[in-house]
């Protein structure tokens, strides 16, 4: 791990990135299986399994607001290799655990060095000259690898209870860690000050904003897909089609994350983004009151379709408006803000009987303020000197 790999714009270079890439968030994204395997494994109440879900999405923020002093300073293999042994070895310990306040503070710790691995490779992704199609490979890349995931999920947690989802966490980092012999040492080399002079400040309130409404968007997203499992199981769905359904779901995010980097210059962010506000609205309100599988099925596919859309052009809009490339990795710590607060919010939400609408209803209002809000940003922005793709 000692020779220097400098870093480059390949689709080589970009898809070595992309196979990292799923692994920091993998947690998050698996949650709704990790929820439910905690409430079926350990008999955890629905707010203290929302609990620790929260606690390693703050994790990933507390890691992503120290990793922006760090992220230009220090070689990117070094630190992704103790960041791989860490998550590896607290997965490991994880699964042995099942004492409600311990499990609390290792899944904290887990998250601070999933956030690690996230904060490198969201760096390195946001280092590309087309950030959105750099962004729509790696989501594409973490839609195949979360498919496998899902699929298998339902069939471990019953055999072997959640703890078997956190094994499945430590070989994936075993397994990837090969992928650092080829990883960038550092990033693109940038410019000591913007071109032109002064212009950075103008654009620092319009990231403020980004990342308030990505904190937004994200409490939309997990806050739903924390519970998506239980909302299946009111409903009456056998525990496989739930899992067979959250596995289709990530085939649609493979198919939104393609779309968003075959896109990212052809139709700018406007088209893609009211998309997402509408599309997600609906997904969510269909699953208020009676609902069939085929409904799930499509809902849940959806969701997950247009909130990789979503991703993608957010990271791209504050990538181009990032000229130091200093504040991109404070997304991640925005978006795993919104993990965190997700989960309780919506827990909190619940009402008697099973009764999720709640939840729905407040992901839609998120989703909508969300969106209003970059679609602000984005139209502020069409004349930045490095917006190449004016809207």
């Amino acid at each position: 791990m000692g020779a220097t790999n400098h870093f480059d714009h390949r689709l080589s270079t970009t898809l070595l990135i992309c196979l990292v890439y799923p692994l920091g968030p993998a947690a998050i994204i698996l949650m709704p299986m990790i929820v439910g395997g905690l409430i079926d494994s350990f008999g955890f109440s629905e707010q203290q399994a929302a609990n620790i879900a929260s606690l390693e999405g703050l994790g990933l923020v507390v890691a992503s607001v120290i990793a922006a002093i760090w992220i230009r300073r220090v070689s990117w293999v070094r630190a992704l290799v103790v960041a791989f042994a860490l998550y590896a070895i607290l997965n490991v310990v994880s699964a042995n655990l099942s004492a409600y306040t311990p499990l609390l503070v290792l899944r904290f710790l887990t998250g601070l060095a999933g956030g690690s691995l996230f904060a490198v490779t969201v760096a390195a992704l946001g280092d590309n000259p087309e950030p959105d199609r750099a962004f729509g490979l790696g989501q594409a890349v973490q839609g195949v690898m979360m498919l496998g995931a899902f699929l298998i999920a339902p069939y471990i947690v019953q055999a072997w209870g959640v703890s078997a989802l956190y094994y499945l966490l430590a070989a994936l980092s075993v397994v990837i860690l090969p992928a650092l012999l080829r990883y960038p040492t550092q990033g693109r080399i940038r410019a000591s000050a913007p071109a032109g002079g002064g212009r950075e400040p103008n654009h620092a309130p319009l990231i403020w904003l980004g990342l308030f409404a990505s904190v937004i968007f994200f409490i939309n997203v997990f806050g739903f897909w924390a519970f998506v499992e239980r909302i299946g199981q009111a409903a009456g769905l056998p525990a496989s089609t739930i899992g067979l359904a959250l596995g289709v779901s990530q085939i649609m995010a493979i198919a939104g994350a393609l779309a968003a980097a075959w896109a990212s210059h052809r139709y700018g962010r406007y088209w893609p983004l009211l998309i997402v506000l509408v599309g997600q609205a609906i997904a969510l309100f269909v699953l208020i009151g009676e609902f069939g599988a085929a409904t799930f099925f499509v809902s849940t596919g959806v969701f997950q379709a247009l909130f990789i859309v979503a991703v993608s052009y957010q990271m791209g809009a504050i990538a181009h408006l990032d000229i130091r490339g200093r504040y991109l990795v404070m997304m991640t710590a925005a978006q795993g803000l919104g993990a965190a607060f997700g989960p309780a919010i919506a827990a909190a939400l619940i009402r008697a009987d099973d009764d999720y609408s709640g939840i729905m209803q407040m992901a839609a209002l998120f989703c909508v303020v969300s969106t209003l809000l970059f679609l602000f940003i984005i139209y502020r922005s069409r004349n930045a000197v490095m917006d190449e793709a004016a809207p």
